[in-house]
């Protein structure tokens, strides 16, 4: 008997070029609308271990401090207090905190016997016959969002379709949890049913609409987020969009762009992004901390730093080049 438990709340919601998506949030939401504030006491340690992506080595970088570590929040039950039970006694309670370095397990829901509604508006059935995904409470609805396992060799992208998993679910699990389609499952493990107990690791990050859903690839680290805003650059001419700026003051330079509050995302291996003000340079565009690219969210010679928003919302973790004697 699979381990899932389910609660429903009934809350009724390749392209070629950047799409652009104005000034958002960590959780994929637009500023004016939603915030990404519960990042700020999220998180889970990060994973120190991880090939080089090419660039140079930190050289005696002062090392990043460590991320907010994310901790379930305590439902109130008595000890040894089972799942059903908390289910019957909490309701249908939700956590919208994030873990700050994307770390989440996975289960799934739907499916051939198991079809099912979903909470948001417009959205197909959890019927296994699509990538979708649970986790409104953490990102709105129709959200894409990109899964990999932890040794980042499968890559899958689920949309949010659903809310959950339900607080006694990450409570008991002791960890976030990603509620998805069995394909997605398929896609990342091989398997088409995961319960909470399993811990099968996972980390999640947003990613710009125009990803196709489904089974994707990463490529070689050294490859990642190249040509595009955060990736290695010696010349504007090494960024391959319009307006491009090279900032040199990042080891291996960075592919940027000026910005007011709004930067454009691209399809493929490639960060969700941030305009951030870097004080003398001005309000640029730079990578978003990613997990699922990085095993410390950016290119090696750089950190992850929370950055006050250029317009309204709440922080970002952005990439910017490590402290260094």
């Amino acid at each position: 008997m699979r381990e899932r438990l389910l609660v429903v709340v009934f809350l009724i919601g390749c392209g070629t070029g950047p799409l652009v998506i104005d000034a958002r949030g960590d959780a994929g939401g637009g500023d004016a609308g939603s915030s990404d504030a519960a990042v700020e006491d999220a998180g889970v340690a990060m994973d120190a271990s991880a090939p080089g992506d090419g660039g140079p080595a930190d050289g005696g970088c002062t090392p990043a401090p460590p991320l907010p570590t994310w901790v379930p929040i305590d439902t109130g039950g008595p000890d040894g207090e089972s799942v059903t039970a908390c289910l019957s006694r909490l309701g249908s309670d939700t956590d919208d905190r994030l873990p700050a370095n994307q770390s989440y397990d996975l289960t799934t829901f739907g499916g051939p016997g198991d079809e099912q509604p979903v909470a948001c508006a417009g959205a197909a059935d959890a019927d296994g016959t699509w990538f979708y995904a649970a986790n409104r409470q953490r990102f709105r609805c129709g959200q894409r969002v990109r899964l990999v396992d932890e040794a980042r060799t499968a890559c899958v992208i689920v949309e949010i379709a659903d809310l959950g998993p339900n607080s006694c679910v990450e409570e008991a699990g002791e960890m976030p949890i990603w509620d998805v389609s069995p394909l997605a499952s398929q896609a990342l493990f091989g398997v088409s049913s995961v319960g909470w107990s399993e811990h099968r690791a996972v980390r999640g990050a947003p990613v710009g609409s125009a990803n196709p859903l489904g089974a994707c690839t990463l490529g070689p680290q050294r490859d990642r987020l190249r040509g595009f805003i955060g990736g290695p650059c010696d010349s504007p001419g090494d960024c391959t969009y319009a307006d491009a700026v090279c900032l040199s003051g990042f080891p291996g330079g960075a592919c940027s762009l000026p910005c007011d509050t709004s930067c454009p995302d691209r399809e493929g291996p490639n960060a969700y992004t941030a305009c951030t003000d870097l004080g003398a340079e001005g309000r640029r565009c730079l990578a978003r901390c990613d997990f699922t690219l990085f095993a410390e969210g950016c290119r090696d010679g750089q950190t992850c730093e929370r950055r006050p928003p250029t317009g309204t919302g709440a922080d970002r973790w952005v990439c910017v080049p490590a402290l260094c004697d």
